[in-house]
């Protein structure tokens, strides 16, 4: 794992608060020309950049990891979010001026010229070049969601890139029709700011996550074809609400206390199990409510004498509390966790798809300073062989032994990366990237790259060796849908 911090001018020297790559990228040297991707900073701007490929870095070392391509610039505020669709190359920005921007590309046949303008120029030049460069992509708005009566803080897609949740400080999320620019539904369970949102790859659930210590997760209740959908429809319920858990929880002993700091992450420490064997499906995803036997499975466990809450207050200095949910939509990852009986107490809890209702299944404990967004890698990988053929212990899913998964967790100081097969502990750490706090991260579609962004202005892209190959998830879900009818 390789991580270098890219010094250019990314957005006039003001925070970056958000990136996210294009899975549909093919540019004119086909799926292996590099990725593009999109961040979203202070200077109220958008701006779309190519990472350049391994082969092109160590041709031209030279120059910058990444390549310019375009500057969009409609909104009227910092940009605190920018998501690429997961079915197109659409591009949903939003931010403090409350409105959302749904972006297309334009094509050659359907352009005009783009306008000459300035490009980030490496640090090193001082500033930008005004030299009349054009932009090798010319972007348009198609479409501009207006309702929020405060900044926006996150976005989401619905899977099939048709409907859109925002997450906002006026402490409601709305469901967004992104085809007709219409709110369909407020959400207004919260009592503090919306920070940050998740939509369920599989499309049946969304996860909101707040600053008055709450994650809350919603059922689709509606059609999935927004012209079914009339006006004051319901097209969410709310699931389940979480704001606490039981104590005790299996975890450390008393005498282990205080020796646990952000470096034990490097050394594969084992994340705090709240239950054993964490998830032990033998079948695809069910339901919370479904008649079949749960698919975690509970431990005996001594009778809880208090209740300890699960998330940071509102007095956490963070813009953001991104939560995600897996490819495969099986395990839904929280941002801001607490967990008081550690001294590392910084954590993201994990919950189970089929116990979305009951206790987080696991704890990934150890951070220095609190967690500020998730992110699973959009693909699964082929699983690690062993030569002896003998399961790998602590693994989060029992019966996943074909392929794996991987999470990066942000705190505002570091990442840590894990992999579903390997147990609770981490199997990369990444801190002293940056002055400030980081805000957001991103995998490529391959999960062989990520990028992180931070207050500082500045955003830094990893290289990730990957021991298997990556499998399109597309192909996986089909695979194992065909296998359980």
């Amino acid at each position: 794992m390789r991580v270098k911090t890219v010094q250019i001018n990314w957005h006039d020297k003001l925070p970056i608060f958000s990136a996210d790559f294009d899975h549909n990228y093919v540019n004119s040297n086909g799926p292996q020309g590099g990725w593009r991707f999109a961040t979203g900073g202070g200077d109220n701007n958008v701006r779309l950049w190519r990472l350049r490929t391994a082969q092109e870095r160590e041709q031209q070392p030279q120059q910058p990891a990444v390549e310019f391509l375009a500057s969009l610039n409609r909104h009227t505020a910092p940009v605190n979010v920018v998501r690429f669709s997961p079915c197109s190359s659409k591009l949903a920005s939003a931010g403090d001026d409350g409105v959302i921007i749904i972006w297309r590309q334009q094509t050659a046949d359907t352009s005009e010229a783009a306008p000459a303008r300035a490009q980030p120029a490496s640090m090193e030049d001082g500033g930008l070049e005004d030299d009349g460069f054009v932009e090798p992509e010319v972007w348009r708005p198609v479409a501009m969601l207006r309702g929020s009566l405060a900044d926006i803080c996150d976005l989401a897609w619905s899977p099939d890139g048709n409907f859109l949740v925002s997450a906002s400080v006026d402490n409601t999320a709305r469901i967004w029709d992104a085809r007709e620019a219409r709110c369909l539904q407020v959400l207004a369970d919260h009592s503090h700011y919306v920070q940050g949102v998740a939509w369920d790859p599989l499309g049946e659930f969304i996860a909101t996550q707040s600053s008055d210590r709450s994650l809350r997760v919603y059922r689709w209740v509606a059609s999935r074809d927004s012209r079914e959908i009339k006006s004051g429809t319901e097209v969410v319920s709310l699931l389940a609400t979480h704001y606490s858990m039981p104590l005790p929880v299996v975890g450390q002993s008393e005498e282990e206390e205080g020796h646990e700091d952000e470096s034990a992450l490097a050394d594969g420490m084992e994340g705090v199990e709240l239950r054993s064997d964490i998830i032990a499906d033998d079948d695809e995803p069910k339901p919370p409510n479904d008649s079949a036997s749960p698919v975690v499975a509970e431990t005996a466990a001594p009778p809880a004498t208090r209740s300890q809450r699960l998330f940071h207050d509102d007095n956490l200095a963070s813009f953001f509390r991104r939560p995600s949910i897996s490819p495969d939509g099986r395990l839904l990852a929280a941002a801001a966790g607490v967990q008081r009986d550690r001294s590392a107490r910084n954590t993201s809890y994990i919950w189970a798809r089929d116990a979305l209702q009951a206790p987080p299944v696991l704890s990934l404990a150890g951070h220095a300073k609190p967690v500020v967004a998730t992110r699973w890698a959009p693909c699964k990988f082929a699983s690690i062989k062993r030569t002896d053929d003998a399961p790998v212990p602590g693994a989060w899913l029992a019966d996943d032994g074909d392929s794996r998964m991987m999470l990066a967790v942000a705190s505002q100081s570091s990442v840590a990366i894990y992999d579903t097969s390997m147990g609770g502990g981490a199997v990369g750490l990444m801190s002293g990237l940056h002055y400030a706090a980081i805000t957001d991260l991103a995998w490529t579609r391959d999960g062989s790259h990520m990028i992180l962004t931070s207050i500082d202005g500045f955003a830094s892209v990893v290289s990730i060796d990957q021991p298997s190959a990556a499998m399109d998830i597309t192909t996986v879900l089909a695979t194992e849908s065909a296998s359980a009818s």
